[in-house]
């Protein structure tokens, strides 16, 4: 990245419009954390006959015994062994005395949906603590950046507060529903964070002006942030203040 070339013209962007002029312009830059995020995905499948008609059996009658099913239901034991070893791994069923359906069980039987959670699996993300967000972006473009600006004059700590998982799950379930899938794949969803850690931290430099509009009379701030390629409402906001205040 040419920082230089990347500011000459956003310059020149700005003063096209009529009547504006720079007052002032800065560089600095902001942390953005790499996150390592683990979980399960969970697969989710139409049930089958059997599997049904097993659910309804332990939720109406006190069996102590699954293979009884097998004569009641007329399969094979063997089948019936397997899919209440499954059952009970996937949380769908418990066994005290007799089986029962436990809450999940319940809910997936009303839905005709069952749930199958995969080994887990890694996915990274980009969180800016300034924002409080994840950001889209291409980091590998500031590897030959020599020198960096100073840090964002808001930027007290670089720590990440706790972030909300729906914010995880939510940014990594779009990321996945925008790959394609083979015909034969079932898609993977995801309903809980295992943990989530910052790997890495890099510096984004953000090209920063104040403006004055001798229209309107005001002043007012602009701020690119290279890492989004776009200009930063956020940083903008903060960056007016901040300069309002001295």
């Amino acid at each position: 990245m040419d920082l230089q070339r990347l500011t000459e013209s956003l310059q020149q962007q700005i003063l096209q419009q009529d009547g504006i002029s720079i007052e002032k312009q800065m560089n600095y830059a902001i942390p953005v954390h790499t996150l390592e995020v683990k979980y399960h995905p969970v697969m989710r499948n139409a049930m089958d006959i059997l599997m049904k008609m097993m659910l309804l059996s332990f939720n109406k009658a006190k069996l102590k015994n699954a293979e009884l099913l097998a004569d009641i239901l007329l399969v094979e034991p063997l089948f019936i062994h397997d899919l209440t070893n499954k059952m009970l791994h996937l949380g769908m069923i418990q066994k005290e005395e007799t089986f029962s359906l436990t809450a999940k069980g319940k809910a997936q039987l009303e839905s005709g949906i069952f749930e199958e959670e995969l080994e887990e699996t890694s996915y990274f993300v980009q969180y800016s603590p300034v924002h409080e967000m994840l950001l889209d972006g291409d980091l590998e473009q500031f590897e030959e950046l020599e020198q960096f600006p100073e840090s964002f004059p808001s930027v007290e700590s670089e720590d990440i507060k706790e972030i909300e998982e729906s914010m995880l799950i939510d940014y990594i379930q779009q990321q996945l529903a925008a790959q394609p899938v083979a015909e034969d794949e079932v898609p993977q969803f995801i309903t809980s964070i295992v943990s989530s850690e910052s790997v890495q931290i890099n510096d984004v430099p953000v090209v920063c002006f104040i403006v004055n509009n001798a229209k309107e009379d005001r002043q007012f701030a602009r701020v690119y942030n290279t890492l989004t390629g776009a200009w930063d409402s956020k940083l903008e906001a903060s960056l007016f203040e901040m300069e309002k205040n001295k």
